[in-house]
C-alpha cells in the first residue's frame, strides 16, 4: 500500500478511537411520562384507534402490577423477570393468547422506550410470546348456511335488514368494525362493490357482493331505506313499531347480539355464531371452490400472506373431494378416452 493510503486507513480509524459514543440519559423514567411518549408516537404514526385501545388496556393494567411494587417512578430498576411474572400471572395453560397479547405489548412499549433514548436497558428484550398451536378453522357449512338464511322471518323489516346483513357478511368477508361503517356512498351499485375501511389496518379496499346479495339490497333499499342515497346502510330500528331510524347506523355491539339471538334460536345455545364466524366461513369457502390464497389475501385485507393461509389447510372432507376430482387416477378413464383415436410414439 502506498504512504497515501495508509495514512488514509489510519485516519479513519482514529475516529473509533477518539469518538465519543452517545449514549441515551434519562433518570427517574416515570412511567405515566413514558406512556405519553409512546402514545404521542402512535398517533404520529396514524395508527388505528383499535390499536391505541388495545396498548390502552394492556398498559393500564400493566400500571396497576407496577405500583403493586413500587416501580411505576423508576423504570431504570425494572428487570425481565418482574415483567415475566406479570405477564405469566395473566396467563393460564388455556390462555396462551392472553400471555401473547401482554407479551406484544410491553415488548414495543419498551422497543420504543429503548429505540428512541428514553431507557437505555430493554427489560423486555427477552420476553417473547409463546407458540399457538394451530387449530381447526370453524367456519359454516353450506346446510348450516342454507338453514341460517331461510330462517329470517321477512314479515319484518328488521328481519330484512339483518338477513342483508348475514348476506353481506358470507359474501364480502368484511370485518365487524368495517361492516357497520358500511355507508350507501361507499357501494358502486354498477359493479356490485363496496369500498370499505379497515380500521385494524388504517387501509381501504374494494369487496365484492354476488347477484342474489343485489337482488335483496334492491329490496332493502326500497322498503327500508326508502330510496335514501346517502347515510349508513345498515340502520336501527325502534323497537315497538319495527320501523327503521334512518340515518341512525347500527354498532358492532348489536351484530352480535342479533346474531347470538339467531344462533340460540335455529342452532341452540351451545351454537357458536360471532361476526369473525363468517369470515372465516367467506376464506374457507372461496379456497375449497379453487380460489387463490394471493387474490383471498386482498379481499380480505391482509397485510401478510401467511396470515392467508391458513384458510389453504382445508378440512379432511374437502380434502377427499378435491382429490376425487383432479387425482389422475380419478381421472385416467377421461384421460384414455379423449385420447383414444391418437397414435402416440415413444
Amino acid at each position: 500500500m502506498t504512504e497515501q493510503t495508509i495514512n488514509e486507513l489510519t485516519n479513519f480509524f482514529q475516529q473509533f478511537k477518539t469518538g465519543e459514543t452517545k449514549q441515551p440519559v434519562q433518570s427517574n423514567l416515570f412511567f405515566d411520562k413514558a406512556v405519553d411518549y409512546f402514545f404521542r408516537n402512535m398517533e404520529e404514526r396514524g395508527l388505528a384507534d383499535q390499536t391505541l385501545d388495545f396498548y390502552k388496556k394492556k398498559l393500564l393494567a400493566f400500571r396497576k402490577f407496577l405500583v403493586q411494587i413500587k416501580k411505576v417512578q423508576c423504570l431504570e430498576l425494572l428487570t425481565g423477570e418482574e415483567i415475566k411474572f406479570y405477564i405469566e400471572s395473566k396467563y393460564s395453560k388455556n390462555k396462551t393468547n392472553t400471555f401473547n397479547c401482554h407479551a406484544r405489548a410491553l415488548r414495543a412499549f419498551f422497543n420504543y422506550l429503548e429505540r428512541d433514548g428514553y431507557l437505555i436497558a430493554n427489560p423486555a428484550r427477552n420476553i417473547k410470546p409463546k407458540k399457538v398451536r394451530n387449530e381447526k378453522i370453524d367456519y359454516f357449512t353450506i346446510d348450516q348456511v342454507r338453514k341460517l338464511i331461510t330462517s329470517f322471518d321477512l314479515r319484518y323489516k328488521s328481519e330484512l335488514r339483518n338477513l342483508l346483513l348475514v348476506m353481506v357478511l358470507l359474501d364480502t368477508g368484511v370485518r365487524n368494525s368495517e361492516l357497520v361503517r358500511i355507508k350507501l356512498e361507499d357501494i358502486n351499485f354498477r359493479e356490485r362493490s363496496i369500498y370499505v375501511y379497515a380500521t385494524k389496518t388504517n387501509t381501504f379496499r374494494t369487496v365484492y357482493y354476488s347477484k342474489e346479495t343485489e337482488r335483496l339490497l334492491n329490496v332493502y333499499r326500497r322498503e327500508v331505506l326508502k330510496g335514501a342515497e346517502k347515510g349508513p346502510l345498515f340502520v336501527k330500528f325502534h323497537n315497538q313499531y319495527n320501523e327503521p331510524i334512518l340515518g341512525s347506523g347500527i354498532n358492532t355491539e348489536m351484530v352480535y347480539g342479533l346474531l347470538s339471538r339467531k344462533a340460540k334460536k335455529i342452532f341452540g345455545d351451545d351454537f357458536r355464531m360471532n361476526p369473525h364466524k363468517f369470515r372465516h366461513t367467506f376464506a374457507t369457502h372461496f379456497i375449497i371452490n379453487g380460489g387463490d390464497a394471493f387474490s383471498l389475501r386482498d379481499l380480505l385485507g391482509h397485510t401478510n400472506i401467511e396470515t392467508t393461509k391458513i384458510y389453504v389447510d382445508m378440512s379432511p372432507k374437502d380434502l377427499k373431494t378435491k382429490h376425487t376430482k383432479h387425482s389422475i387416477i380419478s381421472n385416467i378413464e377421461n384421460n384414455r378416452q379423449a385420447g383414444s383415436g391418437e397414435n402416440h410414439e415413444i
